[in-house]
């Protein structure tokens, strides 16, 4: 008796309907307590100036310095007030420099008038240093260390200089100091431990010590014809954001904007290709013998400050005057 052949379905026979595609379920936004904002910076805020080191969580930017608080009244600050008119006639971009910090007692304990309010200029002893949070403290202890080996002494500005960051994006004025020279070198070699053990720059080989009381920003695409227009106003951007509060020339690095900054880039803020020719010059004929003399230029280097972040810790210089002779 013949069987008949059963016919068996195909594997795709035997697949069951495909079932219909579940909706994926989004999930909670997390609440804005818990979200970190990041650092959006603001060239309008900043006169054109974008950070120049990317912002990186738990890393904090700090330098060391000297400060030096030009007082209302005084020779040196009538100088810098002077000397920054005629700066601003010849490049009407240029920013002053200088925090300014209110006049409370003069030395006779009387209250000074508070109209009148005293500029604190930097004299930097260090690069632009990064930090994480857990090498905070064993820096601050190192620069006390220093402070407490220290003695005070006496410096004095020598001439006026232009001086132009590592990425020429800025220019500066600055007040260069002569009599001090070889305590500041001092502090360097001291400082260098430390910082080479963060791994990090060393201040430059060959320093050239200063406060800066002026800054324009630089026109990277102009070149250096010193008969450019220097009134040329150009929409981009390429300073650098100090880490003073605010400092003048103490942050370089990359000046260039990324793609959170390109909102900004239909504002213009004034360049130009460089200082005038003829700034320098002018300025050492009108004011060289004032700053240069001791009465005007004169100052004492008697602190030492560290700014981490925005927090900024200060020691005096408790070395002895006298070297000690040994019984």
């Amino acid at each position: 008796m013949k069987r008949g052949l059963v016919a068996y379905s195909s594997s795709e026979d035997e697949a069951p309907a495909s079932a219909p595609e579940r909706k994926k379920k989004k999930l909670p936004s997390l609440a804005t307590s818990l979200i970190v904002p990041v650092p959006v910076d603001d060239p309008a805020l900043h006169q054109g100036r974008v950070r120049a080191i990317p912002h990186v969580e738990g890393q904090y930017a700090a330098y060391v310095y000297i400060p030096l608080v030009v007082h209302p009244g005084t020779s040196l600050f009538s100088l810098v007030e002077e000397v920054l008119d005629v700066t601003k006639e010849m490049v009407p971009t240029a920013h002053a420099i200088g925090t300014v910090v209110p006049c409370s007692r003069n030395s006779g304990g009387l209250v000074a008038n508070n109209s009148r309010r005293a500029r604190e200029l930097h004299l930097s002893l260090t690069r632009p240093i990064f930090l994480r949070a857990h090498q905070r403290e064993d820096f601050k202890q190192a620069v006390k260390l220093i402070a407490s080996r220290q003695s005070p002494f006496q410096a004095s500005f020598a001439t006026f200089s232009e001086l132009i960051n590592d990425e020429r994006t800025r220019a500066f004025l600055s007040l260069e100091v002569g009599a001090g020279h070889n305590e500041l070198r001092g502090l360097l070699s001291a400082l260098s431990p430390i910082i080479q053990s963060l791994h990090q720059k060393d201040f430059y080989s060959q320093p050239r010590f200063h406060v800066s009381i002026a800054w324009a920003l630089l026109d990277p695409d102009t070149s250096m014809n010193r008969d450019a227009d220097t009134k040329r106003h150009l929409c981009s951007y390429g300073g650098v954001i100090a880490a003073e509060g605010s400092s003048d020339d103490d942050l370089t690095g990359d000046g260039g904007i990324g793609e959170s900054n390109k909102e900004f880039q239909s504002e213009c803020f004034p360049r130009v290709p460089h200082f005038p020719s003829e700034l320098i010059p002018t300025l050492k004929q009108r004011f060289g013998a004032r700053v240069s003399s001791a009465h005007t230029g004169g100052f004492d280097a008697d602190i030492i400050v560290v700014k981490i972040g925005k927090d900024i810790f200060s020691w005096p210089f408790q070395g002895s005057l006298v070297e000690r002779v040994k019984p």
